[in-house]
């Protein structure tokens, strides 16, 4: 039982220590995509560097010199779109529902809802510790009654190609004399490839107040953006002491500051049939 609050604890306590500003990118002929701290995104090539500043010559033939304590990430230029690059999604911090090793940038943030009754608020309280949470919205059923959920995520390597991190996500729900439980996942995560392409891996140990098990769930994931506002999803979980592996594929619609999520769910296992739709939305600020 003490596992997952070991893990919260770790994730307040070394993220002030590493809140660090990410690594310039490199004096290079290589065309880099530069993100900064109000969403604003370069496209160029880094022709001088230093401990404050970094110089870009964008595609346009324009010199811009652009303080380091702005630059949120960087990373290649992307492939897709007909300049050579697409839109930064607003959604990388996750696929549909599993985390991606990716955190938020400090002072970034957003706002999201699955199915309408499930709203949620995520926050970059560093470059590499973000805290997510939120509380369903069912009709009928009183506050003291809803679901309540917290995500906090720790970023441990960060660069352009791979991140590892851990987090985990607590539940908790009381409904008057019937039901006072909580549980959750605490996991780590690895994500392999940049935001065009990338494949993630999870592993998580479940808790619950009715007790735990040693037992890891197993999570797998896929993203591939196939053109400059679309991108394509898949992940699918294995869970302890189960033999069905639900398994989410759909489209994320990617704008600059939105990004909608449409899919559809099916359960692979004995005795499993029909399918069911996804929707989830995210807007950042």
């Amino acid at each position: 039982m003490r596992r997952p609050l070991v893990v919260l604890l770790l994730c307040l306590v070394w993220s002030p220590a590493l809140a660090q500003q990410p690594a310039l990118p490199p004096v290079d002929t290589a065309m880099v995509e530069l993100r900064l701290a109000d969403g604003t995104v370069l496209a160029g090539r880094v022709v001088a560097a230093s401990d404050t500043t970094c110089t870009v010559v964008t595609s346009a033939g324009l010199t811009i010199v652009v303080p380091r304590r702005t630059l949120a990430s960087w990373g290649p230029q992307s492939r897709s779109g007909a300049g050579g690059f697409g839109r930064p999604d607003p959604g990388r911090t996750r696929l549909f529902l599993a985390p991606t090793a990716r955190t938020l940038a400090r002072g970034e943030g957003y706002v999201g809802d699955y199915y309408v009754l499930f709203p949620v608020v995520g926050y970059g309280i560093s470059d590499r510790f973000t805290l997510a949470g939120g509380m369903s919205a069912i009709p009928g059923l009183a506050l003291d009654q809803q679901l309540f959920y917290l995500a906090p995520k720790l970023s441990l390597v960060r660069s352009p190609t791979f991140g590892l991190g851990v987090g985990a996500l607590y539940m908790r729900l009381s409904w008057n004399d019937l039901v006072d439980a909580w549980g959750g996942v605490a996991y780590g995560v690895a994500t392999v490839g940049g935001e065009d392409a990338a494949l993630t891996v999870g592993l998580g140990w479940p808790f619950a107040s009715g007790g735990g098990t040693r037992e890891p769930w197993v999570m797998a994931g896929a993203e591939r953006r196939v053109s400059r506002g679309i991108k394509l999803l898949l992940e699918g979980w294995k869970f302890p002491g189960s033999g069905d592996v639900p398994v989410v594929a759909g489209v994320r619609f990617v704008d600059v500051k939105v990004a909608v999520d449409l899919g559809f769910v099916r359960v692979f296992g004995e005795d499993q049939t029909g399918i069911w739709p996804w929707v989830d939305f995210s807007v950042k600020w």
